[in-house]
């Protein structure tokens, strides 16, 4: 969490002053609402500034300030977060993995949404936490596209400010490296869409307030592998 929170800032600071949007932050959060609890508590964001999808709707009701949790009941669904970001509008792209429903052929978002608005579709976000994603590499391009391939704000300076994207493979088997590899691709891919260049946040952590002691591989057993993007304007 500590790295999401710095990523955060750091995107706000580059929008401060520049955008009349506030600085809106997407994450998966169990019902604890540890992320939720860092980025308020420790990071000094206003919990309005906070959003959560979650599948299960016993853990909606945990996080929601109604249920005793932190955070605004309108600012947690009930939906996985490609439900919860995709746009109605046919946007396509060709992310060029193989294996997946996101492979040589158009990636059709509608389709991830039931051709309706998620919740959060119209909404900006200037970063992203994607925890505990398993190891499933289209499940996770797919989320990635829902958030990235939308219309992007009216607000120029929203549209062309950073955005922070964070996600987590769990397993830790030989191949979260190759895994990896494939997600950033698509992430390239998706960054040149929007006119933005990915930027990999730990060849260089001091630059956004991030401890270089940080490690990718956590978790119970190190079975949490944990990569860090941004995604900047070309110009």
């Amino acid at each position: 969490n500590d790295a999401f929170i710095q990523l955060s800032k750091y995107c706000e600071e580059e929008r401060d002053g520049k955008s009349e949007q506030p600085t809106n932050m997407f994450f998966l959060d169990g019902p604890d609402g540890g992320t939720a609890s860092a980025l308020i508590h420790q990071g000094g964001f206003d919990k309005n500034q906070c959003y959560v999808a979650n599948r299960h709707e016993s853990s909606c009701a945990s996080l929601r300030i109604s249920g005793g949790g932190l955070l605004p009941d309108e600012n947690v669904v009930h939906a996985t977060a490609s439900e919860a970001l995709t746009i109605s509008e046919p946007i396509t792209v060709d992310l060029g993995v193989d294996g997946s429903s996101a492979g040589k052929e158009d990636v059709d978002l509608v389709s991830l949404s039931g051709g309706k608005d998620g919740a959060f579709a119209r909404i900006d976000f200037a970063a992203y936490y994607f925890d505990g994603c398993g190891g499933f590499v289209p499940h996770i391009i797919g989320m990635l596209s829902s958030a990235l391939l939308r219309q992007p704000p009216s607000d120029d300076a929203a549209s062309s400010g950073p955005i922070a994207v964070g996600y987590s493979l769990l397993g830790g088997n030989k191949d979260v490296v190759k895994k990896e590899l494939a997600v950033s691709r698509a992430l390239t891919i998706i960054a040149r869409r929007r006119g933005m260049r990915m930027v990999h946040v730990l060849d260089d952590p001091l630059r956004y307030g991030i401890s270089p002691d940080i490690q990718k591989i956590g978790g119970s057993n190190d079975g949490t592998f944990t990569t860090w993007l941004l995604l900047q304007a070309e110009n």
